[in-house]
């Protein structure tokens, strides 16, 4: 393993998942709050606090997707052939017959 492998290794393996559970837990902590807010709206007191950690989960949200893009800005600027900024893709068409057929050529 050379020393551009282990990098895309570190970047690929390890940050990017941890980047995805802090984005995620980001996001879980911002509609936590809402919700929080929700259920105790008689509470003035607490929910001015929790106005409050709600607009620190927007803000905390908006500064990792701006550091992300930039990130790839750069990325892009410097090897535009990288895939190590390629978003993870969701499948655009289901075929039936192919799942059913790989299934059955699995067992």
């Amino acid at each position: 393993m050379d020393f551009k492998d282990f990098v895309a290794f570190i970047i690929l393996d390890l940050i990017k998942p941890v980047t995805w559970l802090i984005m995620s837990l980001a996001v879980v902590y911002f509609l936590w709050s809402i919700t929080q807010i929700i259920i105790k709206s008689d509470e003035v007191d607490m929910r001015e606090e929790l106005k409050k950690r709600a607009t620190w989960g927007i803000v905390a949200l908006f500064v990792m997707t701006s550091m992300w893009g930039l990130v790839n800005i750069l990325i892009n600027t410097f090897q535009p052939d990288a895939e190590l900024n390629a978003l993870p893709q969701l499948p655009t068409s289901f075929n039936a017959s192919e799942t059913v057929l790989a299934l059955h050529t699995t067992k």
